[in-house]
């Protein structure tokens, strides 16, 4: 049997930003993982399996409806799987999906499907990007942002980043995204898993349970490093 099962839901449209090269370095980073693409018309394969990581990317505002109500009758399913510890990465509006609800400004509301304690409010007329730098517990991380919302978090959620530097995703707190036991909501672009090595390599040895040698690894340090001393340098803005 398999040791490793990541399912990639739908990449066919949540691929905005180059954010599927998350996945295809999980798939470098472990070679003998069975990676599944679950297509918008498929069965989820996590619904009657279990699975190692849920992987989900960004996507258009028209797509999130569409995968709210894709996802919506495994509702059940996917917060027992976020209970049970199973390994969730949901990178830019991704995680808006697993959300509340989603306030756009022009066309009223949208309901989610109500897993975790995030509201959102978009508008389109107004995008915003910005480099983001930031701490996971010890861990200095880095990347991108580009987006249309913010999202607030209910107070007994647990924020995945400090922002400290860049534009937070909310106007009230200096924080990144979410944590919910190993779901990992974020609204950081890069690829993140690319862009901070460290912080795969204690993904990966959480959720395998041993030290796995990233691909590529002396490089993506070097260039984690390089990109870090970039972002801390004060002439370094924002935009």
């Amino acid at each position: 049997m398999n040791d490793c099962i990541i399912e990639a839901l739908y990449p066919e449209v949540c691929n905005l930003f180059g954010d599927t090269g998350n996945l295809r370095y999980l798939q470098q980073c472990l070679p003998n993982a069975k990676i599944i693409h679950t297509g918008l018309n498929d069965e989820p394969y996590f619904i009657k399996h279990p699975i190692s990581m849920i992987y989900i990317g960004p996507m258009s505002e028209r797509i999130q409806c569409t995968v709210i109500a894709r996802l919506s009758p495994y509702r059940e399913r996917i917060a027992e799987c976020i209970a049970n510890g199973t390994f969730f990465l949901a990178t830019g509006n991704a995680m808006e999906v697993f959300g509340k609800q989603i306030t756009d400004v022009q066309t009223g509301v949208t309901e989610c499907l109500g897993l975790l304690d995030i509201t959102t409010t978009r508008d389109r007329m107004h995008r915003f990007y910005s480099l983001v730098l930031g701490t996971y517990n010890q861990l200095q991380m880095v990347g991108f942002r580009a987006q249309f919302t913010h999202s607030t978090l209910g107070e007994t959620e647990t924020p995945f980043l400090q922002v400290t530097k860049g534009t937070s995703m909310c106007e009230t707190a200096r924080i990144d995204g979410i944590q919910k036991n190993h779901f990992y909501g974020t609204y950081l672009l890069g690829p993140m898993l690319i862009l901070n090595p460290y912080f795969t390599k204690q993904l990966l040895r959480q959720m395998m349970g041993r030290e796995i040698p990233l691909a590529f690894e002396k490089e993506v340090i070097a260039a984690y490093h390089a990109r870090l001393a970039d972002f801390q340098d004060k002439r370094v803005g924002i935009h």
